[in-house]
């Protein structure tokens, strides 16, 4: 298994891939030189703490997601799309699984809704839609 380095580098050269920056476009946002961005992916140098906050807000993910905390996250996200059929990698579903986790006053919120009535439920339901389409 890889070590938190490992991630940390996989994770900021595939996060900055997905938003199809360069390590130059990345390393203007951070206001740091291309050779910082290439040292990190390359696992020469780590990002002090500052730093990845700052990565973390300007990739909206986690610390936690960062420095590769995730993987059990994503072998229990793969185990759950196994038990339920799901035959895709479902992404809103490991930011809502990593979300919870962050969140535990949330999870018992969630839960609570749950084992509500139907028609609770579906009132709650019409009025998250109203909330959320504004």
């Amino acid at each position: 298994m890889m070590n938190n380095t490992s991630f940390l580098a996989r994770n900021i050269k595939s996060l900055r891939n997905q938003k199809n920056w360069s390590q130059q476009d990345l390393a203007d946002r951070l206001n740091r030189v291309h050779g910082t961005i290439s040292k990190w992916e390359t696992e020469k140098e780590v990002p002090p703490i500052e730093t990845l906050i700052e990565l973390s807000k300007l990739f909206q993910v986690s610390i936690d997601y960062l420095v590769g905390n995730h993987y059990e996250q994503e072998h229990y996200v793969k185990e759950f799309n196994q038990l339920y059929q799901i035959k895709q990698a479902d992404e809103e579903l490991m930011h809502i699984v990593d979300y919870l986790k962050q969140h535990p006053n949330f999870k018992d919120i969630l839960h609570k809704y749950i084992n509500q009535s139907i028609s609770d439920r579906k009132l709650m339901e019409d009025m998250m839609s109203i909330y959320v389409n504004k």
